[in-house]
């Protein structure tokens, strides 16, 4: 299991650790996830203490297994006087139940009190092509609250949006 979610207290949880490695192995033989999902916290190493001041160092997590971009409900090209931009929300689905929400939204994961985020710091997410397809790499933020689904995808749900951050990186990869 790749999160820190305490599990054991029920019938579902107890097959977390199975369902994650189903789709691991079989999402990964058969080749269905074209993405892979990374959360990264950035920060802003400027003297300023402020996004977007100076470099900035990635602390990149590559959720696991590859969740299910479900669906990209509305996400079109809309066009702007300075060219085009991708607009609308991606369904992510088929999160694995290990990780909490705090793993998902970037609270406690930040260097400030209680582990909030300080104001040189910014949590989003990254999709990444998987298979060489020659997609783009997304930049996106949550539009709104992971669900955790029991019942159907048993997992987390997310909905992920356009979130216009930088992509030049100096990058740390955590395992």
């Amino acid at each position: 299991m790749s999160g820190s979610a305490v599990l054991g207290t029920n019938l579902i949880d107890d097959l977390v650790p199975d369902v994650d490695d189903l789709r691991g192995d079989l999402n990964a033989d058969f080749g269905t996830r074209p993405f892979d999902c990374q959360t990264v916290l950035r920060t802003w190493l400027g003297e300023s203490g402020l996004n977007g001041d100076g470099d900035f160092r990635d602390v990149v997590t590559t959720i696991t297994p590859a969740p299910r971009i479900e669906q990209w409900d509305g996400y079109k090209w809309v066009l702007l006087a300075a060219g085009v931009h991708e607009d609308g929300t991606i369904r992510v689905s088929e999160v694995s139940l290990s990780y909490t929400y705090a793993e998902l939204t970037g609270a406690g994961i930040g260097a400030g009190p209680s582990g909030s985020l300080q104001q040189n710091q910014q949590f989003f997410y990254r999709l990444v092509d998987a298979h060489g397809q020659g997609q783009e790499d997304r930049i996106l933020k949550q539009s709104k609250p992971p669900f955790v689904d029991r019942e159907k995808t048993i997992g987390w749900v997310m909905w992920l949006m356009d979130e216009n951050l930088p992509e030049t990186a100096g990058v740390e990869v955590q395992p």
